[in-house]
This record gives structure tokens, sequence and C-alpha cells, in this order.
């Protein structure tokens, strides 16, 4: 063979070689983005409902876990307004990636108890901001937890709100749990002060349905009725129902398209 005709394979050899390395990195970069999960641009804040525990959430958390772990931190308001403080997070972990579980000891089911607990939802998010230094973040509200997180945002409580930006609510029975009689108590005031929700990037409003218009206790018409606090107040708007006959409104928080939502809307936004 040739010297002139080794050196033109040799050539072609090494050409073929670059493409091919050129299109192994392409692809690999391609595959690690499509694998990064996004760092968390703000901390999630979890408010339960009435007769609620500290653990309420623990199954949508280890969901959450699943894909990125997440630091924690409870704080509980008790029934003498009192806070009790638990971190589960060490020095350098991000704030931005923690979970907040705000709990009330006294949860009650009735409006003069969601006043009360609008007021510690209050000082607890002052407390952390004291404490941890939290200046924004996302919430995610259950049941009358979506009642005491709006009327916190809506300056109903003794202290003024932090930056909330985008917020998820899951089964709030904005106008009570009878559909033959609404009770239109904490609502009215919500109307009200609707325009305070302007400050809010997203809200996305979510009710069950079993087949019977309801998710065993709170009617999908009362959970629709945030549509006339939020729609053309907040940045984004949106409202869906979960019809499922399986569901109930206990263990809406069990299941895993909640956490889908959860990602989607209040992780990395």
């Amino acid at each position: 063979m040739s010297k002139k005709i080794l050196v033109s394979l040799l050539a072609c050899g090494a050409f073929l070689l670059l493409i091919i390395g050129l299109g192994l990195s392409n692809q690999l970069h391609s595959d690690q983005a499509s694998h990064v999960i996004s760092s968390q641009r703000r901390p999630l804040i979890l408010i339960p409902g009435s007769d609620s525990t500290s653990n309420d959430f623990d199954v949508l958390i280890k969901q959450l876990n699943a894909q990125q772990t997440h630091p924690i931190v409870k704080l509980t308001v008790t029934k003498d307004q009192q806070l009790k403080f638990q971190e589960i997070r060490t020095k350098d972990t991000p704030l931005n990636d923690t979970i907040i579980v705000v709990h009330f000891e006294n949860s009650r089911d009735n409006n003069e108890t969601i006043v009360e607990q609008t007021n510690g939802l209050a000082a607890a998010i002052t407390y952390l901001h004291k404490r941890l230094g939290l200046k924004t973040a996302n919430a995610l509200g259950y049941s009358n937890g979506g009642l005491i997180l709006s009327r916190y945002l809506a300056g109903l409580s003794d202290k003024t709100p932090l930056s909330i930006r985008s917020i998820m609510l899951v089964g709030t029975p904005f106008i009570g749990t009878n559909t033959n009689q609404p009770d239109t108590t904490l609502f009215k005031p919500l109307k009200t002060h609707r325009q305070a929700f302007k400050s809010l990037h997203a809200v996305v409003n979510v009710a069950g349905d079993t087949g019977q218009s309801s998710d065993g206790i709170v009617p999908v018409s009362s959970v629709q009725a945030g549509q006339q606090l939020f729609m053309q107040q907040a940045q984004r708007y949106t409202q869906m129902t979960v019809n499922e006959a399986g569901l109930s409104h206990t263990n809406f928080l069990q299941q895993r398209y909640l956490a889908r939502l959860v990602r989607q809307n209040l992780l990395n936004q």
C-alpha cells in the first residue's frame, strides 16, 4: 500500500472518530439534561386542615422526596399561640430546598378557629423570617388550611403577609360544606380583599369528585367558588377537578397525582 493511500485512510479514520465523538458528546449532554432536577427556587410551606396532626403531610413529603430529598422544618402553633420549632436540616442545607410544615394544636372545624389560625400562621411565618431568613415561598393549603392561607395572603391577619409567589389549594371549602346553606362568613371578607391576590404568580385550585359532586365532605361548588377570588387577580389561575370513585377528602393528600401537581406547580417555580 502506497504511503499516499495510507495517509488518506488515516485521515478518513480520524475524521470518522471525530464525528462519532461529537455525536456521543451531544447525546451524553442531552441525556444528562433530561435527568437534571432543577434546584428549588423557594421553600414550600404546607398548611393542614381541621382535626390535623403534625404528620398529615408525611406521605406527600415522602412522595416528593422520591426524586429529591428535601430538608424539613416543622413549626407547631400551640393552643396558647406559642411556637414549637423542629428542624431536620443541616446548617449548609439551602433554605430554598426546604419543606416547611405548619401545624395548629387547636384545629377544630369552625370559623372562629380559622380566624385564630390565620393569626397563628402569620406568627409562624414571622418567626421563620427572623430565625431562618425566610423572605419568600410557595405554599399549599389543604381543606381549611386553604382558607387560612387565603386569609393570610388577603391581609386579614394581624401582620403584613410574606411575599408568596404561587399557591395550591386542595379541597378548600370557600363557602362551607353544605350546598343548601352556603356559609359566606369567611368568604365575603376574602372577596372584599381579593385585590391582594394580584401579587400571586399562580393559583392552582383543586377539587375532588367521587361522582357525587363532592369529595365526600367538600362540595365541588364550594371549592370552585375560589375563582371569584383569584381569577383575573392572580397572574395565572387554574381550576381542576379530580374525578375518582375511591377518592375521599381525607385521603386526598396521599394521592400520587397530587405530588406530581406539587412538583409541576410549586417546586422549581
